[in-house]
């Protein structure tokens, strides 16, 4: 069952009332065999949406040279190309550091209408890998992998070395971890507060499908009142000529 092990870097931001926008996805698809570990990796940088700009902070901190600055795509397209690169073969474990990219990736989903039947298996590999080597539920992945006897491969706060960092670590304690299973509604209703079920439809959909005070979704409403209207319709006396 192979392994897929996530992280993002974001757009630095102070600000209370702005929101980090995903602008690095790497990732580390571990897949055991029996002559070993096969490892291949993911990189795409996007994008952000909102801010609409790299800011020099933002640049500086996950060590982008200005002068040789990669490719930026939409959002939609790289986590296209990330699901693409997962494959088609649904069995598979998710895995992050700490449980912050998850609840990131859950809000670009669903502020870009992405679907969430890929968010399966997720695991947190953090506290217990933690757990193991420093008797606390949280280190650093710098702490982890020095503490682990892991030789630093490239620039901490690249996404994709972060998780090919996390994907050694996971190696190396593979025969102690116990991961889980489990499903996408498990991992997005306790993972975020920003999807309401529709008391029509029984759908779960980003708040912003409802209405201020409605418990039903804008497509339902909808759909009842042109319901509504067509009884109307119908009820009303035919003239005659």
């Amino acid at each position: 069952m192979q392994i897929i092990v996530f992280d993002l870097e974001t757009t630095l931001t102070h600000q209370r009332d702005k929101i980090p926008e995903i602008i690095e996805i790497g990732a580390a698809k571990v897949v055991p065999g029996e002559d070993g570990v096969e490892v291949d990796t993911f990189q795409r940088y996007t994008f952000p949406a909102i801010e609409q700009r790299i800011t020099e902070r933002t640049r500086k901190f996950i060590g982008l040279d200005k002068e040789n600055m990669p490719t930026f795509i939409p959002f939609r397209q790289a986590f296209s190309a990330f699901l693409e690169w997962i494959g088609e073969d649904q069995d598979y474990y998710l895995c992050t550091w700490g449980m912050d990219d998850k609840r990131l990736m859950i809000e670009h989903c669903a502020r870009f209408g992405i679907d969430f039947g890929w968010l399966r298996n997720y695991n947190d590999i953090q506290p217990p890998i933690s757990m193991m080597l420093a008797y606390r539920q949280q280190m650093s992945l710098k702490d982890a992998i020095d503490a682990a006897g892991i030789v630093q491969e490239g620039r901490l706060h690249s996404a994709l070395v972060d998780a090919i960092h996390t994907a050694h670590l996971l190696i190396k304690f593979n025969k102690q971890l116990h991961l889980s299973l489990n499903t996408p509604e498990e991992n997005y209703n306790l993972s975020s507060s920003l999807y309401i079920t529709c008391r029509s439809c029984k759908k779960s959909k980003y708040y912003t499908a409802f209405g201020r005070k409605s418990r039903r979704c804008a497509a339902c409403l909808q759909q009842k009142k042109k319901l509504e209207e067509a009884v109307e319709s119908a009820a009303v006396p035919q003239t005659q000529s």
